[in-house]
């Protein structure tokens, strides 16, 4: 079962989605509470709401990844590596994109060349930039 929740945030509300694994998709502001729910539920059509407003339904790790995030968005420097990600369905190579992305320390960047490099396939910048467009969990996978 995939669970999801809105949650507020200094840019706006955010939706996060999870199951017993970790972290399937995040979704940034899209202009109102509802247009953001709708564009997650677009994406995980079985997920079920948790509860808005209390941590009843929500485990103590998504609480705390909530937490995290927020922090991150009010401009703390939060490192969300500790995230639990649940990749199933995502191509292998999006994953090890993905992957090596969340290694990326606070401040530093990296091109798209870099990290196709850094994968072994110089050239797959390109393929690198088309993953990171279809990133499901910005954010927490910057």
């Amino acid at each position: 079962m995939i669970a999801y929740t809105l949650f507020d945030t200094a840019i706006g509300s955010c939706a996060i989605a999870w199951n017993d694994r970790g972290v399937v998709a995040f979704q940034l502001p899209e202009g109102s509470s509802s247009t953001t729910r709708r564009t997650l539920v677009s994406r995980l059509k079985d997920a079920v709401e948790a509860p808005f407003d209390s941590a009843q339904g929500k485990p103590a790790w998504i609480q705390r990844v909530i937490g995290a995030v927020t922090a991150l968005l009010r401009g703390e420097r939060t490192d969300l590596a500790f995230v639990p990600l649940d990749m199933d369905g995502v191509p292998a190579f999006h994953q090890r994109v993905y992957d090596l992305a969340r290694t990326i320390p606070a401040g530093a960047t990296m091109t798209y060349g870099e990290i196709a490099a850094r994968l072994g396939d110089p050239g797959a910048a390109r393929a690198v930039g088309q993953a990171l467009g279809r990133n499901p969990i910005p954010v927490i996978v910057p």
